[in-house]
């Protein structure tokens, strides 16, 4: 992976992404991942369409520490990737134009690409963590998937 090419990406994504495997440093580096997926308040940035596969492998790994809230980022990122509807103001108001933020049509890719994945994660009884996934979860993850 070129993370240098990504625009706004900060060349530590690797070791964050590695801090998130070890149980001494996976709270911090969960923390850190989140500053550097999102750009604001629910608006991801440049980097959370490459860390998708990544995530979608952690979360489904049970031995990775954490991840119950690796899965929550995934979550987040499917609901985030929905594309705006150009025929709804509130909608365009709070997410903006669709061609304004590629972040989002990288997600579904992602998504796509690794939809093996995301049914993976959607058949472990163990995610998420301590409660069950609620239908609208459900259909955020397979509609980011196009599954």
């Amino acid at each position: 992976m070129e993370w240098s090419a990504i625009p706004g990406c900060p060349e530590g994504v690797p070791a964050v992404l590695r801090g998130l495997l070890d149980p001494d440093a996976a709270e911090e580096a969960g923390r850190v991942l989140g500053w550097l997926v999102m750009s604001g308040p629910l608006h991801m940035s440049s980097v959370m369409p490459v860390v998708v596969p990544f995530l979608l492998r952690l979360a489904a790994d049970p031995s990775v520490p954490r991840r119950g809230e690796l899965f929550d980022l995934v979550l987040l990122a499917a609901a985030l990737s929905e594309p705006s509807d150009p025929d709804n103001a509130a909608d365009l108001t709070i997410n903006g134009r669709e061609e304004d933020h590629p972040e989002r049509s990288l997600c579904r890719l992602a998504f796509a690409a690794n939809a093996n994945w995301v049914n993976r994660l959607l058949a472990d009884p163990s995610l998420p963590a301590g409660t069950e996934l609620r239908d609208y979860e459900r259909a955020y993850l397979l509609k980011a998937a196009g599954l």
